[in-house]
């Protein structure tokens, strides 16, 4: 399947919902009182929130990426997810060629994120693609939960 990357705006805010709900990141950080939808609103407000959109325009997967979100020297990608009827196609990997593609553009020698202690797929899945564990800050961005630093050289 092929997908065509877009820069999020407003209107995509509902559609990008269903990309997170599905997840443990949503259950362990964003359920309730609306905090998915601030999150990703406010990451469409800095331009920061990048969709994989099908051929017929359904949001595949969305990835939100800080362009010198890591002290100021290197992107971040801040959060990532892969609608649960995409997932297993590619869209994951997908969404990294882009990133990684911006920051190459950007003048990056690195791509940074984090990935939580508990989600140990999504280490595997970062690994495989080349990137390295810099460092844990436990309880970084939740209580109880360590957040793994990644880091990729390009």
């Amino acid at each position: 399947m092929e997908w065509q990357l877009k820069k999020a705006v407003r209107e995509d805010l509902e559609a990008c919902l269903p990309v997170f709900q599905d997840s443990a990141i949503y259950e362990r950080y964003f359920k309730g009182e609306g905090r998915l939808e601030r999150s990703l609103a406010t990451a469409v407000e800095r331009g920061e929130l990048h969709l994989a959109v099908t051929e017929t325009g359904e949001i595949a997967g969305a990835m939100r990426v800080v362009p010198w979100g890591f002290c100021g020297l290197y992107p971040y990608l801040s959060l990532i997810g892969v609608r649960a009827s995409f997932r297993g196609q590619g869209v994951g990997g997908w969404l990294m060629d882009r990133l990684e593609e911006m920051a190459r553009t950007s003048g990056a020698r690195r791509v940074t994120l984090m990935v939580s202690d508990f989600n140990e797929g999504a280490q595997r899945f970062y690994r495989a693609r080349g990137y390295w564990h810099l460092g844990t800050l436990p309880d970084a961005a939740k209580p109880g939960i360590g957040e793994l630093v990644m880091v990729k050289d390009l």
